[in-house]
Order: C-alpha cells, then sequence, then structure tokens
C-alpha cells in the first residue's frame, strides 16, 4: 500500500464529527507489500493509519455485505434469491469448494484488515511528540482489529497463516498455516493488550475501547470452552473447559457492572436507528463497523439494507414502532430480495415475541395506502428491520453493521455462567425486553445452556453470529439436518481455504 498524506486531511475532520469512516479516496491494496516507512512520522500519521486499519470493516466485501454472505445462508435464517450465484448457493446448501468466490473475497478482506493493523502496532510505537495515552489508545486499537480478523479467521477456516508483521518484502509472502491453537494464543494476548492500552472512555462511533476488548475476550473464551465441552472439531487442544467459562463469565461481568456507557436500549427499533443511538449517552452497541450516508462511495455508507429488503414494485412504508400506534410511518424504499427469511427461522418466534412482532416486517404498505400482506413463502417475504435507516438517501444508508451488542454480552455472561441466580437475571432481562415470560427455573446446566444458545438465535438473528454458535456447540448437524431437514456436503465446521491462496502460498498445505 503505498499510504499519503492525503488520507489524514481527509480523515482527521471526519473523527472530530464522529463520522471519520465516510472519509473518501482511501486507497485500495492487494493484502501484500506494505511500504509505510515514509509514512509514520506524526501523529497526524498515526491517527490517519489507524483511521485507515477501521476503514476495512465497513466494505462491502466485509461488514457491509460478504460477511453476511457466509455467516447467515448456511444456517436455517436466510436463504438467497434464486438468481443468486452459484457462490451464494454453495454456501446455502453446504457445499462449498476452494473455489467459492464469496469465500476467496473475504479472506482477502480480513487479510488486508490484519496488514493494515499490523501497520498501526509496528509503526505508531516508534512515532515522536506523540502524548503517551494518544499512543496507547492507537496502539490498543491496532490490537483489537487484528485479533477481530484472526477470531473471525479461526472460526470461519479454522488453520490459517498468522500474519504479525507488515510485509514489505515478496519473501515473507510465503507462510504456513498455524494450529488453532496457536491462533487464539495471539487473539487472546492481543485482546489483552488492547485492554491495557486503551482507555474505558467512550470512543468515537465505530472506534474500539476498553470496553470492547473485554466483550470479545468473552466471545473467544466463550468459543473455546463450549467447542472443547461439546467435542467440537479442532478443539482438542483447550485442556480445561471449566477455566474457558470462568473466563468467559469474568470478562463478560466486566462488561455488565464495571462501566456505564453501554447497556440495554429498552425500545427495540431504536437499538437499529444510527440517529438514535450514536447520540445517546448509553447504547447497546460497543463496537460497529460504522458508516455515513453522505459518504461518496458504498464502503462509506452502505447498501446492506437492500440485501435483506424486497422489493414487492412499489416503494414500501412501514410503522416505525409496531408496540407504539402513536409512532410515525417511515418510507424505506425498496430493496434487492437477495436474503430472503427462511420459514425455519421465522416459525421459531413465540407469536407474541416483540422480536417478531417489531423487528421483523410482515407486510408493508403501498404507496396507495393499502397494506399488502408478506407472506413467508412468497417471492416478497417478511424481513428483518434491523438493517434498515429511516432516513436513507436513496440507496445511500447510514446502517452501522453491529459487531458487538450489549445484549450479545449478557448471553455471553449467562451461558458461561450456567444456571446462577445472576445468569437467569441476564437472560429474563433479555425475554423480559422481548415481552416474554421468564426462562423455564431450576433446568440443569446442559439444559440451561441449551436454552441460551437458542435465546441467541431469537435475539442475534442475521448479525452474524447463528453459525458460530452451531459450530461451537458442535450442532451443525442436529440443527440444520435432523431439525430443519437441510443437507452438508462441506464447510460444517471450517470453510476451505480459498484455492488462489493455495496457490500463491507455496507453504500452505490444502
Amino acid at each position: 500500500m503505498k499510504m499519503n498524506k492525503i488520507i489524514a486531511g481527509i480523515c482527521l475532520a471526519g473523527i472530530a464529527s464522529s463520522t471519520f469512516l465516510s472519509c473518501s479516496k482511501l486507497t485500495e491494496e492487494p493484502y501484500g507489500i506494505v511500504n509505510s516507512n515514509s509514512f509514520y512520522k506524526t501523529a497526524e500519521d498515526a491517527l490517519s493509519g489507524l483511521v485507515y486499519a477501521y476503514a476495512i470493516l465497513p466494505e462491502v466485501g466485509y461488514y457491509s455485505r460478504g460477511y453476511y454472505l457466509i455467516t447467515e445462508l448456511p444456517t436455517e435464517n436466510l436463504t438467497a434469491k434464486s438468481d443468486a450465484g452459484q457462490a451464494n448457493f454453495e454456501l446455502e446448501q453446504l457445499r462449498t469448494t476452494s473455489t467459492n468466490s464469496d469465500l476467496d473475497n473475504l479472506w482477502t478482506y480480513m487479510y488486508r484488515g490484519i496488514a493494515r493493523a499490523n501497520a498501526v502496532i509496528t509503526n505508531v510505537p516508534n512515532v515522536p511528540n506523540m502524548p503517551d495515552a494518544d499512543r496507547n489508545q492507537i496502539v490498543g486499537e491496532g490490537y483489537f482489529l487484528r485479533a477481530l480478523h484472526n477470531f473471525n479467521l479461526v472460526r470461519l477456516f479454522g488453520e490459517v497463516p498468522l500474519r504479525l508483521e507488515p510485509l514489505v518484502e515478496a519473501g515473507q509472502i510465503p507462510v504456513a498455516k498455524s494450529s488453532i491453537s496457536d491462533l487464539y494464543d495471539v487473539i487472546i494476548a492481543d485482546l489483552k493488550q488492547g485492554e491495557e492500552l486503551m482507555s474505558a472512555a467512550k470512543n468515537f462511533e465505530g472506534r474500539a475501547n476498553r470496553v470492547a476488548a473485554q466483550a470479545l475476550l468473552s466471545k473467544v473464551y466463550l468459543h473455546l470452552a463450549t467447542a472443547k465441552a461439546s467435542g467440537s472439531v479442532g478443539y482438542d487442544f483447550v485442556t480445561n473447559s471449566d477455566e474457558m467459562y470462568d473466563e468467559a463469565r469474568n470478562y463478560a461481568g466486566k462488561v455488565i457492572n464495571d462501566q456505564q456507557m453501554f447497556n440495554f436500549t429498552d425500545v427495540l427499533p431504536d437499538i437499529w436507528n444510527t440517529e438514535v443511538y450514536k447520540n445517546a449517552a448509553v447504547s447497546e452497541h460497543i463496537f460497529d463497523a460504522a458508516v455515513d450516508r453522505s459518504g461518496e462511495r458504498e464502503g462509506n455508507y452502505s447498501k446492506l439494507p437492500n440485501m435483506f429488503l424486497p422489493d414487492p414494485g412499489f416503494v414500501m412504508t412501514i410503522q416505525y414502532n409496531p408496540s407504539d400506534p402513536n409512532t410515525e410511518s417511515i418510507n424505506i424504499g425498496r430493496g434487492w430480495n437477495h436474503f430472503q427469511m427462511e420459514a425455519h427461522h421465522y416459525n421459531s418466534y413465540n407469536a407474541s415475541d416483540k422480536r417478531k412482532t417489531d423487528l421483523i416486517v410482515s407486510e408493508v404498505v403501498n404507496p396507495d395506502g393499502n397494506v399488502i400482506p408478506l407472506g413467508i413463502n412468497d417471492f416478497s417475504r417478511p424481513f428483518t428491520r434491523k438493517f434498515i435507516d429511516p432516513l436513507r438517501d436513496a440507496d445511500k444508508m447510514s446502517t452501522n453493521s453491529p459487531v458487538i451488542r450489549y445484549s450479545d454480552i449478557l448471553l455471553v455472561y449467562a451461558e458461561a455462567a450456567g444456571p446462577t441466580t445472576e445468569a437467569y437475571a441476564a437472560v429474563n432481562r433479555i425475554r423480559n425486553r422481548a415481552g416474554l415470560g421468564p426462562l423455564t427455573p431450576g433446568l440443569s446446566p446442559t439444559a440451561f445452556r441449551e436454552a441460551v444458545v437458542e435465546e441467541r438465535a431469537l435475539e442475534l438473528a442475521f448479525e452474524g453470529n447463528r453459525l458460530f454458535d452451531l459450530r461451537r456447540t458442535n450442532s451443525m448437524e442436529k440443527v440444520l439436518v435432523e431439525k430443519y431437514g437441510k443437507s452438508i456436503t462441506s464447510g460444517a465446521y471450517f470453510f476451505p481455504i480459498p484455492q488462489r491462496e493455495i496457490d500463491s502460498n507455496p507453504l500452505i498445505q490444502p
């Protein structure tokens, strides 16, 4: 990548207004040779390098589209429209191959993100005349980003190359796969570094702080604990699942008990309205891939909602909050009908669950004022309203992609703790918001944890968590095949490494 001073001028003003990821003209690079020796000279350079590292997250190939193709299509949540293309249907039907273009695309973006994070981690400590607090914060965020990319990689592909230094010459490109154990050692070490270096203060929209590192650590430890306890493929190296559960509970407990900036949002549609939560003193969004509809290109703004929205042939209107008849109606436009909700997921909700009645749209209003019902087996099906921008500007939307939400960490805490009074309270807080009664009391540890995983399926639907929950609990066959009648040919617990990587990296073995 060739960094230049233009990035600093473009992005610094954006950071001041908390919309830094709408900065434009961020030069793309293949995840290959990085030459940053001539760039990291000032504190402004350090900040611009960090912005550049964050800018990979909301790209179309990552959290603004590609991530959801790969994490949602293989589950019971979504299928793709009939003309979606071979790569999508390989994922949806769990028959992925090493030539799958969607997997190849996401692989590239994750390693591109690692390259940018490595540049920050390596170079910013040597920038002169920076206040220590600023330097520590930026480097800590670099560690957080590298951990996030590697956590995504290891959960998706298993053993992958571990790249910890900036690539400055071609001889560094061939790297053998690292073990899953070694990958997790680095992920945990990076997040603990981030926890130590970053401030606990609320950061700019779309940037991590100490709480984000603690939250991601809780998810990492829970993945290790359940994968070991369930006998999931590849996790024999974990020596004691109970110790991992304790660490997950500890770090989730820090998020729940030791800070005041992230907490529950009582009104479900408000969770997803960036105009509400980015200006709120307390937000449910611990960390997002942030965008802004004022950006100049996709990746600065988002078109992700169009993937979920149907196209019934007219501009649609819906009520903002179905639980409050006094709320206004909002114009949500027309979508691409690409992601289609599966009946398996739609029918899994209790009829009175507000996560269905308030967050799944089953009828829309056409321009003539007529109410048009959407059938779950129709072409235009019910759809999630999580990814909706009420103020969309044509196809330009401020729809942040949630990476970690507070309710996610409440459920991490509950699952890690088992059926304690505190864990029941965490689950029941979520169920109460959804308009449901409390979880059945007196469950065994196994039954309680299974109930929490099912609660996660309802609470975190379409947010890229379900595939990983099924993998870490060794439930892909039990749920997708035995319960929902899907088939699995390949890619159940790890996807194949892209063929392009195999061809270009002689040290990697398929």
